[in-house]
C-alpha cells in the first residue's frame, strides 16, 4: 500500500489522512466518553466509558503513530494498540456484566484473552493481533449477545448488530487490499465506518440503560 509522505516543519510525515481521522474518532469518543460519564451508570455503562477513553487514548497514539512513522516505526505503534486491546477488553467486560450468574468466570475468560494476545504482540509485533482480538471481541462476543437479547425481544440491540456490520464492511477492502484512492485507501474506509460504528454502539447503550431502568422500576 503507497503511503502519502509530506514534509513540515522540517520533519517528513506519513499518512495525513490516517493521522486526521484517527484524531476524528479520538475527538468523537472523548465527546460520547463525557456524554455517558456524567450519567448514573449500571456495571454495562461503566465498562462501555470505560472503552471510550481507552479507544481515544489508541487513536490519539494512533494518528500520531502514521504521521511520525519515519521516526518511531513500529515501536510507535505500540501505546496505541495497547490501549486498543485494552478497549475491547472492555466491552467484552460489559457483556460479561450482563449475565450475573456466570460473570465472574466470563471475566476471567476476558482476562486471559487480553493476556494471551498481549504475550503474542511482545513475541511478535503485528496488527494482526489486535485485529484477532476485536475480531473475537466484536464479531462473536458482543455479537452474540447481541442476538441472544434480540431474540429475547430486546430489539435496540440491533444497534450493536449494526455497528458489527459496518466493521464487516470493512473486510472485502482489507483482504482485497482494496484502495479506492491514494488519498483514500483501505485503512481510511476502515476508519470512517469506525466513527459512525462509535456513535451507534452509544446509541445502543443509551437505548439499553434506558430498557433495564424501566424493567427495575
Amino acid at each position: 500500500m503507497t503511503k502519502i509522505s509530506f514534509e513540515l516543519w522540517g520533519l517528513e510525515l506519513l499518512e495525513p489522512m490516517g493521522f486526521l481521522l484517527n484524531m476524528v474518532m479520538c475527538l468523537v469518543s472523548v465527546a460520547l466518553y463525557l456524554r455517558m460519564k456524567e450519567e448514573d451508570a449500571t456495571d454495562f455503562k461503566k465498562y462501555w466509558t470505560n472503552f471510550y477513553w481507552l479507544f481515544a487514548v489508541s487513536t490519539l497514539f494512533g494518528g500520531f503513530s502514521h504521521l511520525l512513522y519515519n521516526y518511531f516505526g513500529m515501536m510507535g505503534k505500540i501505546p496505541g494498540w495497547l490501549a486498543a486491546v485494552l478497549a475491547i477488553s472492555s466491552i467484552e467486560m460489559a457483556v460479561a456484566s450482563q449475565y450475573e450468574s456466570r460473570q465472574d468466570t466470563l471475566k476471567n475468560l476476558v482476562r486471559i484473552k487480553a493476556v494471551i494476545i498481549l504475550l503474542l504482540l511482545s513475541i511478535d509485533l503485528q496488527f494482526t493481533w489486535v485485529m484477532v482480538h476485536t475480531a473475537i471481541g466484536l464479531l462473536i462476543i458482543l455479537g452474540a449477545s447481541a442476538i441472544h437479547h434480540i431474540r429475547m425481544g430486546q430489539s435496540h440491540y440491533y444497534l450493536f448488530l449494526y455497528s458489527i456490520g459496518l466493521m464487516i464492511l470493512t473486510l472485502p477492502f482489507r483482504l482485497g487490499g482494496i484502495d479506492l484512492h491514494l488519498w483514500f485507501n483501505r485503512d481510511d474506509v476502515s476508519h470512517v465506518f469506525m466513527i459512525i460504528s462509535l456513535v451507534l454502539f452509544y446509541k445502543g447503550v443509551k437505548h439499553r440503560e434506558l430498557a433495564f431502568k424501566e424493567a427495575v422500576i
